[in-house]
């Protein structure tokens, strides 16, 4: 086949992975009858040429297709496009998933939309219709078999209502866990994220630390915080209380909060260094910190949560623990799915992502304490 198969190669200028955009190019040439129900794909390594990617990204983007319903493996023989696919009837089978949020969410806001948008490519990719709905309230359809919810990130004090939900219908956790309840649960290593971004300030000479959390009803502003006092622990340093200032939101400074932050920035004991739990976080110090007449890195440097497109461009750019958002999302979509196909619970199931700490322009060396 590879010798009469033609394909578009990925696009080295989209962002977008390129295992996902193989996955897509396969899709297309499925649902555009080049390959058709019962075919024959080529191997792995034909696959890489064809479309110009690494033998690992073709790996990854066939097991996707597989999952999800388009391709299927005979060991020792190959991979074959499903012989049950209808090109006429591609939708005949629906599933929903409501996607539960607080109402004070920005579902624009670079966390939110890029999970968003990545279960939406996922859902693309799949043999089914994939209805989505946000939900406002946990109110599982009684009498339906065919749908279950995905949860962003809900508090800690919501975990009756997690339980009562998870009982009723399937349900996972995205963004944060809730300890004792029956549902699965996909989050990054807040815990060793924090910690690798509090090694890296130690490296850099730092003694004196602030760290910044968000809402502690959050389970991941908490395990940023436990993180990161723990690996100082280990350094042989604690942080008094006033430098472990909490914001009652994780994207705007409450008005205690925000001077509690500038007056220990401009102490002359103040810290040399802060982690902030969110990138909102991080934007406040930088903005604090101006006000204080404290440089970045000169003065004071800045750990942030999350890589938006803007934070390079920051002045400085800013140093800051990548969440792998997208993979975040395709562990939720993958499970959710499982869970409703099969009727079954995932209950009890924890997908933990490794974090990565991206070392920008906002932390240097300490070159002198006031």
């Amino acid at each position: 086949m590879s010798s009469v198969l033609t394909l578009p190669k990925v696009d080295e200028r989209d962002p977008t992975p390129k295992y996902l955009q193989a996955r897509e190019i396969l899709v297309r040439a499925i649902r555009g009858g080049v390959l058709t129900p019962g075919a024959k794909l080529p191997s792995t390594k034909e696959l890489s040429s064809l479309i110009d990617i690494s033998l690992i990204t073709a790996h990854k983007a066939l097991e996707g297709l597989v999952e999800t319903g388009w391709l299927r493996r005979e060991v020792g023989r190959g991979t074959y496009v499903r012989d049950d696919l209808d090109p006429a009837h591609w939708h005949e089978t629906s599933i929903g998933i409501g996607l539960l949020l607080d109402q004070a969410v920005n579902i624009d806001d670079y966390y939110h939309s890029t999970i968003i948008n990545r279960l939406r490519r996922e859902a693309q990719m799949d043999t089914r219709r994939v209805d989505f709905s946000f939900l406002d309230r946990p109110t599982p359809a009684r009498n339906r078999r065919d749908i279950g919810a995905i949860w962003f990130h809900p508090p800690l004090d919501a975990r009756l209502e997690v339980e009562r939900y998870a009982r009723q219908a399937p349900l996972v956790v995205l963004g944060g866990t809730v300890p004792d309840v029956p549902a699965a649960a996909v989050d990054c290593d807040n815990v060793s994220g924090a910690k690798a971004a509090i090694r890296h300030l130690l490296e850099l000479g730092h003694r004196r630390f602030m760290v910044l959390s968000g809402p502690m009803v959050l389970s991941n502003s908490r395990d940023r915080a436990v993180g990161a006092l723990d690996e100082l622990a280990a350094a042989g340093l604690s942080v008094s209380p006033v430098d472990q200032p909490i914001s009652l939101d994780s994207v705007v400074l409450d008005e205690s909060t925000r001077a509690q932050v500038e007056n220990r920035l401009r102490a002359s004991d103040g810290p040399t260094a802060v982690l902030a739990g969110g990138f909102y976080l991080a934007l406040a110090v930088m903005q604090l910190a101006r006000r204080a007449w404290r440089s970045i890195p000169t003065d004071l440097s800045l750990v942030g949560f999350d890589d938006p497109q803007s934070a390079p461009l920051l002045d400085p750019p800013l140093t800051t623990v990548r969440q792998p958002l997208g993979e975040m999302a395709a562990q939720a979509y993958r499970l959710i799915c499982e869970a409703i196909a099969n009727r079954r619970s995932v209950a009890g199931t924890a997908c933990t992502l490794p974090t990565e700490l991206v070392v920008r322009g906002s932390t240097g060396p300490v070159l002198h304490e006031r």
